[in-house]
């Protein structure tokens, strides 16, 4: 079952992307570019009255019902069906600087049927048999030759679906959370967030379950999408600026949309400008075409690979907007003790998509923030990109080759 993206996490283990139905008690248009009914962004341009903006609001019959500060944008509230119409006669405003739907992104997660043992190729690819397949060895991200230099120790924030409050190898490392969604709770009812935080900070080394790419990062749980893995850019946006005013020096975003949006691309850009890197994936359409926030300039595009260091077949591809490949097939991470929708095994179990692929570089790009090669996002991210592998695919799928942690953080 597919749903296109408002904005969904990439983990292809029960559904290759997650609509991310944020506001529920709207429907969701079912089309190439799904949106949330009756709900528009805007933006103002400086210098205009609150009475001008009331009088265009009330011209358009939209109420604001939240107001992204830090971009400046307001969330408002239009007749449902008429969020198109408004959005063009808003953008034809001599005082809108902008004017967009609020669209919808989901997870990116892909089935996995069979279950082997707890093997977490994508950190150490000795040439285990992986679904019948022997890897090739070195096909890794290098992740313990790495840590003989550092395990990290920055915040990574995870915009998901919310990670599972009682998890023995996750539950110690969220350090800060919020909600942004329509949810009841901040606990992980679908099983993506979970899943894509143990691979980037499971505890490691305590002799329990698995290990995570960055072993002393701490976690910032940010759901941004809800029970049913989707979510609005609105919300999106929303966690991003959070992250980056308290301190992740990453986020991490396995999600995406077909839909391009100013207000999303601003907070991508909010975070950049403030030295924080985003980490987004590719998607797993199988072919070109972009998402977002991915394609955008300041966010760090991630397609996968399996257990041969070749592209994973669903992954979505391109080296004019794809930066980085790096594991993403049959990945061994942590889901919910608790029941949750996409209804793995409790506790454990593989996952696949470009969801995986991108925890696995958001880890990298962790680990690198603290060495000496740590003095911005634009170091951070060269320094990745630089030392990836130029695996066969390279200018073609990716344009940097498939991350690789002890390069990057290697003197």
């Amino acid at each position: 079952m597919k749903k296109l993206f408002i904005f969904t996490a990439f983990l292809l283990l029960a559904l290759p992307l997650f609509l991310l139905n944020l506001f529920s008690p709207q429907a969701v248009a079912q089309d190439n570019n799904s949106h949330v009914s009756g709900r528009v962004l805007l933006k103002f341009k400086d210098g205009v009255s609150e009475i001008e903006k009331n009088n265009l609001l009330r011209n358009n019959r939209a109420q604001v019902v939240s107001n992204l500060e830090a971009l400046g944008v307001l969330v408002l509230q239009v007749p449902n069906a008429a969020e198109e119409k408004i959005v063009i006669a808003l953008s034809k405003n001599p005082h809108v600087e902008y004017a967009e739907l609020d669209y919808l992104a989901e997870a990116f997660f892909v089935p996995n049927d069979t279950y082997f043992a707890a093997n977490q190729w994508g950190l150490e690819n000795t040439g285990q048999v992986i679904k019948g397949v022997i890897g090739t060895i070195d096909a890794d991200i290098d992740g313990p030759t790495s840590w003989d230099t550092t395990q990290g120790g920055v915040k990574v924030a995870i915009l998901d679906t919310g990670i599972d409050q009682n998890h023995e190898d996750l539950s110690a490392k969220v350090v800060l959370q919020q909600n942004f969604t329509d949810s009841p709770t901040i606990d992980d009812l679908y099983g993506h967030g979970t899943h894509v935080g143990g691979i980037v900070a499971a505890l490691t080394n305590n002799s329990t379950g698995v290990a995570g790419g960055c072993p002393s990062c701490q976690l910032m749980n940010g759901k941004v999408l809800n029970d049913r893995g989707s979510g609005a850019y609105s919300g999106i946006a929303n966690g991003i600026t959070w992250a980056t005013d308290n301190g992740a020096k990453v986020v991490n975003l396995s999600l995406g949309g077909p839909s391009r949006s100013t207000t999303l691309e601003n907070a991508v850009n909010y975070a950049w400008n403030r030295n924080t890197v985003v980490v987004a994936a590719a998607g797993n359409s199988a072919n070109p075409s972009k998402t977002y926030p991915a394609a955008y300039v300041n966010a760090i595009a991630v397609a996968a690979t399996n257990n041969k260091d070749k592209k994973a077949s669903f992954s979505s591809y391109g080296a004019k907007w794809v930066d980085v490949a790096a594991p993403g097939e049959n990945i061994f991470s942590t889901f919910p003790n608790h029941p949750y929708v996409i209804n793995k095994s409790l506790g454990y179990d593989f996952g696949s998509g470009t969801s995986m692929a991108t925890p696995m570089t958001s880890a990298v790009a962790a680990l690198i923030w603290s060495t000496p090669y740590g003095t911005s996002a634009s170091s951070v991210r060269n320094r990745l990109e630089a030392t990836a592998d130029k695996i066969p695919g390279t200018g073609t799928y990716w344009s940097a080759g498939r991350v690789n942690a002890a390069n990057a953080v290697t003197p």
